[in-house]
């Protein structure tokens, strides 16, 4: 197993050090990194003056952690992760699954320490943007519901950025677009920042079609906390819905701020995240075809056959027995 501190930033001071805490060396845009680390490449380019893009491109030959430690405060990571096999984000020893499976867009504050470790075999796709909080105002501020608000957004003691997700089929569309291209196509840079345009277009798109925007300060300790929750409810998945107020006790947290902490991390409520993950446990289970409906409803803790049907179909737009039709 191999550690690595390291850094990011919207300047590319970090990219000497981060190679050579890998066992590398930097060779113009690319990071040579030792087989014995991960095969495959890694490439950095600088988009603007406001943004750098970081690209990963690898199979891992060994499980890296990484201890990502910002020196400077002033950008924002957005992290469109494809890993496939396994791969965590830790905090205080609480881990959160990421990559194409799970949820595979993080955004993140440069001022919060992030620990992330992808295992041996784990072959990885990502696309790491690194913006300035000045340039992520000024698109923001061009949103009218954002107006009001805006100096508190970007206020780091009212507020702290961070976000996991799953990216939009927009934004798959574009990566795998981009997959396709050489890195050493001498066009590859002018495709390389076009798509990183794209893909902060789009993220700004599903911004704007956000109902609100939580003003958080948010602790490690908070993200722990959250993130913990999130797991219990998932050991917790053939059950019925726990309760917030069980929730937030266990968390240590009021009810508000429980589901306020919850909402900013996720963009759900915490029963929201609870059905949706039920629902698609239930979908893979119906995929499968050894078990019946009533039966899914039955194990998952759906009040009846009836009512399993109707969320099903209010989730994934046909109803259950249409679905398996379709398989």
């Amino acid at each position: 197993m191999k550690e690595v501190t390291h850094e990011y930033g919207v300047d590319v001071f970090w990219k000497e050090h981060l190679a050579k805490e890998l066992g590398g060396f930097v060779e113009g845009s690319y990071l040579k990194i030792p087989e014995e680390v991960h095969s495959g490449t890694r490439y950095v380019l600088e988009v603007s003056p406001f943004a750098t893009v970081l690209i990963i491109d690898a199979t891992y030959n060994q499980q890296v952690t990484y201890h990502q430690r910002n020196s400077k405060q002033d950008f924002i990571g957005v992290y469109f992760n494809l890993t496939e096999g396994d791969a965590f984000h830790v905090l205080d020893k609480v881990s959160k699954p990421v990559g194409r499976w799970n949820y595979n867009l993080a955004i993140m504050d440069s001022g919060l320490d992030a620990d992330y470790i992808v295992m041996e075999g784990s072959e990885t796709y990502m696309i790491s943007i690194f913006i300035a909080k000045t340039a992520f105002k000024k698109h923001l501020g061009k949103l009218p519901q954002f107006k009001a608000v805006l100096d508190a957004v970007f206020d780091a003691d009212q507020n702290t950025f961070i976000r996991y997700e799953r990216m939009t089929n927009e934004a798959w569309w574009l990566i795998d677009e981009l997959r396709k291209i050489d890195m050493d196509d001498p066009l590859y840079d002018v495709f390389l920042k076009g798509t990183v345009y794209a893909l902060m277009a789009d993220y700004m798109d599903q911004v704007a079609g956000q109902e609100e925007e939580l003003i958080e300060k948010v602790l490690k300790e908070d993200l722990t906390a959250i993130i913990n929750s999130q797991l219990v409810l998932l050991d917790q998945i053939t059950n019925p819905f726990p309760g917030i107020a069980a929730l937030a006790a266990d968390a240590c947290m009021s009810e508000t701020r429980y589901k306020t902490l919850f909402k900013k991390l996720t963009g759900l409520s915490p029963n929201v995240f609870f059905l949706n993950n039920k629902l698609l446990l239930a979908k893979q289970m119906l995929e499968h075809g050894e078990q019946t409906i009533g039966q899914i409803a039955a194990q998952y803790s759906f009040a009846n056959a009836s009512h399993f049907a109707e969320l099903f179909k209010n989730a994934f737009g046909v109803a259950p027995k249409e679905h398996i039709s379709y398989l």
